[in-house]
């Protein structure tokens, strides 16, 4: 007499073994879709658990996508949150908050100061923690975030050419630092030395922003890329002095700081990005399509798909 046992054994190894080859499958999604047509994202982040959020300039939602989904399905409405277009989102584990930029594109005209502020969120549930309206309102464009180690917020203003802080504990955001050379700011993270470094999207600049004992800018200095940047975008700090970065121009890249040097280690190139993360020791970036909204000859056009990209540097 056969016993079953020992037939069914085998198979269930079997059985087992496609299951975990599916797991790791799944785990290792190069693509991720998004719910809703029209997302046109700008800026990405994760937190911990390697979940990736993206805020969309397009319908003013904040997708997330887990590990291991093929789609980002919105997690914050724009009719749940009130927000305008969003640009920079950025995970605070520490506050267990998500930032948002939140800009006025479009706005009517009485509505647009309003909608000009840094928003945060509850990273758990994704309610509505606060709001802080920029200063000049409308006149300002808050584009991306940084939190520091003291738990100070910064944001890059990018139309004023400035950096805003909402210190520890602060109700409204305050001007920190200003300078002509900053104009266009866009890209901004915390260095493990305690500055701010930041980049400037046209003329493709790297600065230095030290942090001075009482919170204040210290003297903002400029670094030399190993080679030149072509309007850079995102900017993530990923552990010691180095950085991942975005560039409209056409590439993702490592940079590392070295004195006054930004080494520069292209990543990938090919089609222009303005948002790049770091999840469970992979990289992810959003190509905005940007040029859909802003160029004319474009008008009407379908920009569609978009996608967010898991990054695989280049041999």
């Amino acid at each position: 007499m056969v016993n079953n046992s020992c037939l069914l054994r085998p198979l269930c190894a079997l059985a087992l073994l496609a299951l975990s080859s599916c797991s790791e499958k799944a785990a290792e999604i190069d693509r991720i879709a998004f719910e809703n047509p029209d997302a046109f994202p700008e800026s990405i982040t994760s937190n911990a658990d390697g979940a990736l959020f993206i805020g969309s300039a397009g319908d003013g939602s904040v997708y997330r996508a887990n590990p291991g989904d093929a789609l980002a399905t919105v997690w914050i409405s724009q009719a749940q949150s009130g927000v305008g277009a969003l640009l920079g989102v950025f995970t605070d584990e520490a506050s267990k908050t998500l930032y948002a930029c939140s800009i006025a594109a479009g706005a009517p005209p009485e509505d647009a100061d309003a909608l000009s502020a840094l928003y945060a969120f509850d990273l758990n549930t994704g309610a509505t923690k606060a709001k802080y309206p920029l200063p000049d309102g409308a006149k300002a464009l808050c584009n991306d975030i940084a939190v520091g180690a003291s738990g100070a917020v910064y944001v890059s203003e990018t139309m004023n050419g400035r950096v805003l802080r909402l210190a520890p504990g602060g109700e409204q955001l305050e001007v920190w630092a200003a300078d002509e050379r900053l104009g266009g700011v866009n890209g901004i993270a915390a260095g493990s030395d305690g500055a701010l470094y930041v980049n400037t999207f046209m003329s493709g600049k790297f600065f230095r922003i030290p942090v001075e004992a009482d919170g204040a800018a210290g003297a903002l200095s400029e670094l030399t890329p190993s080679s030149p940047l072509n309007r850079p975008d995102g900017l993530r700090a990923i552990g010691g002095m180095k950085f991942l970065q975005a560039e409209a121009g056409g590439r993702i890249c490592e940079i590392e700081i070295s004195g006054d040097q930004a080494i520069v280690t292209p990543l990938k190139t090919g089609q222009g990005w303005s948002g790049v993360t770091r999840a469970k020791g992979r990289i992810w970036a959003v190509n905005p399509k940007a040029e859909y909204r802003m160029d004319p000859s474009l008008a009407g056009q379908d920009p569609n798909p978009f996608f967010i990209d898991a990054i695989d540097p280049e041999q």
